[in-house]
Order: C-alpha cells, then sequence, then structure tokens
C-alpha cells in the first residue's frame, strides 16, 4: 500500500511520498489532502512542515508563501473547507496590513477529516500591532495587558509570530508567539511569564526530569485566546529535542505506545536524529501535552 501510495504522490512535489507514507500509516486518507497539496504544491517545494499530535491520530501540514496570490489561495482553500466569510475578511485584512509576506500556513487532518486551519505571520510585529490583532477579536483591555506583561519579563519588543486558528465548527483561536535568546535564563523568564497565565509550580512538574535535555535550545512562548479571553496556560515549541526525551515525556503523560510508535516513525521517516522542535502545552490542573515536528527547506 505505502509503495502506490508513494508513486502516485512521486510528481507532485519534494516530500510527497514521505507524506503519502505518514498518512497511511495513520489510516488516513490521501485524497483528505489532495486539495491543500494541489493548491499549494509551488511552496511545498520550497518549505514543507509535518506534525503529530500526543495521540498520533491528527497530523498537520503546513508550508509558507508571500504575496497577494498566495494569501488569496490560503482565503478560498479556507471558504472551501467551510469558513465563514467573517473569519475570511480578518484573515485578508490582516494580510494586507501585513504586507502579504511570511505567512504560513497549516492544515491538521484526523479521522474525522480536516479539523483545523492555522496561519502564521513572521513579521517581528510590534506589541501594539500584537494587541491590535486580539482587540479586533473582542480581548478587553485587562486581558490585552497580558500581553506587554508577558513581554517585560521575557525581554521582548516585538512578537514573533501573530497567528489564529480557525476550524469548520466556528471556533476561531488567536496566538501570540514571543521567541526567546539563547542566554542562559530563557527557562527562568517563561517559568515567570508562567505565572501571569494561571500556571502554578504543579504545572512544571513533568518537565523536571527533562530540563538538561531541553535547556541551552531555541525557545518560544505563546499564548492562546478564545472567545475574547485569554485560555489558562501556555505553549512552550523547543527546538532540536531527541525522540528519547520526547518518548519519555509521552510515556510519562500516558500516551499510547502506538502514540510513542507513530511519533518515533515521523522521526525516522524524515531521517532526522532530533525532532526540529517539541510542543509543550502547559496547562493549570492538567497534563501536559505533546506535540512534534519536521520541516524541509530551500530558504
Amino acid at each position: 500500500m505505502y509503495e502506490t501510495t508513494s508513486n502516485s504522490c512521486s510528481n507532485l512535489f519534494r516530500g510527497a511520498a514521505r507524506l503519502g507514507i505518514l498518512l497511511g500509516s495513520l489510516d488516513l486518507s490521501w485524497y483528505q489532502i489532495t486539495p491543500y497539496v494541489s493548491t499549494f504544491s509551488d511552496e511545498l517545494n520550497t518549505y514543507q512542515e509535518l506534525s503529530l499530535n500526543n495521540t498520533g491520530e491528527n497530523m498537520g501540514v503546513m508550508t509558507c508563501g508571500n504575496g497577494k496570490d498566495f494569501a488569496f489561495r490560503v482565503a478560498h482553500y479556507m471558504e472551501t473547507h467551510g469558513i465563514d466569510e467573517e473569519r475570511l475578511r480578518r484573515f485578508l485584512v490582516r494580510a494586507q496590513f501585513l504586507e502579504y509576506r511570511n505567512l504560513f500556513f497549516k492544515v491538521e487532518i484526523g479521522s474525522e477529516g480536516l479539523v483545523e486551519f492555522s496561519y502564521y505571520f513572521r513579521r517581528r510585529s510590534s506589541l501594539e500591532v500584537a494587541r491590535a490583532w486580539l482587540a479586533d477579536t473582542g480581548v478587553d483591555i485587562k486581558e490585552l495587558s497580558l500581553i506587554e506583561d508577558c513581554a517585560q519579563v521575557l525581554q521582548k519588543h516585538s512578537v514573533h509570530f501573530l497567528a489564529a486558528a480557525e476550524c469548520p465548527n466556528g471556533q476561531s483561536l488567536q496566538k501570540i508567539y514571543f521567541s526567546q535568546r539563547e542566554d542562559g535564563y530563557a527557562w527562568k523568564r517563561v517559568r515567570i511569564a508562567g505565572q501571569l497565565v494561571g500556571l502554578t509550580d504543579d504545572s512544571w512538574q513533568t518537565l523536571v526530569p527533562h530540563q538538561d535535555a531541553l535547556s541551552d535550545r531555541p525557545l518560544f512562548f505563546s499564548l492562546t485566546f478564545g472567545d475574547g479571553h485569554l485560555i489558562p496556560g501556555a505553549k512552550l515549541d523547543v527546538g532540536g529535542v531527541d525522540f528519547n526525551t520526547v518518548g519519555n515525556l509521552m510515556k510519562q503523560t500516558r500516551c499510547s505506545q502506538k502514540a510513542r510508535e507513530q511519533t518515533q516513525f515521523l522521526l525516522e521517516l524524515s531521517e532526522k536524529k532530533k525532532f526540529d522542535y517539541v510542543g509543550l502545552k502547559l496547562y493549570p490542573n492538567a497534563p501536559l501535552t505533546t506535540k512534534v515536528y519536521v520541516y524541509e527547506s530551500s530558504f
């Protein structure tokens, strides 16, 4: 089955065979992702990213591009997959304001089909722009102040990504990402910032045994807002993490053996020794969740 899928993908874009094999291993249909591949094949030749959540069931595919044509293709794709006019208009206004540059677009697919569409602008935008991004979706002044509070602790005057996740069921999430200097103090800063968004010492306990493996690596701290309010907690994205660390974290948080095997398979399929980055979602009074990412780029 995998050989047939690989051959059918071979002329689409660099890495299509790998995508087909991963879909097959997850029992996901290639045809569910075909419209995305056909719409963004040129961009996928330049940048492609695969991600897998900690259930080993939902897979993400992301690419990036520049220009009005790319942004309008993103909008049309979302429109044909159930995203309403208000959210499409918001995306296009944002894209125009940010000059249609450094736009990343991801789809997430599960057994029920396409479940989420996410877009990210990597523009090093000011804190003022980040506030406007959130205010446009109804976040109030009190919660907007969290952006400045976190930025001060993280020693940042800009944000790395402005992002949104749109679901066909109507759910809409807004995300703000901060990068961190690799100066030996990044984890101390994100721990303090975590206190501002509801995390306690207990929230970090799962990570304590892995601190050495996760330290001194690229680190991002992000916040998520939905329905005009902060969703308590934060996400950390850590660069260059090996499977041993990720697998132990997944085992600690009671992920299934199958999910761990799928996670390892993604790394083997990418022919890399480490994941390009791992996402760690921390919540108050809830287990940590993981997500792994690998990418290829000709930038």
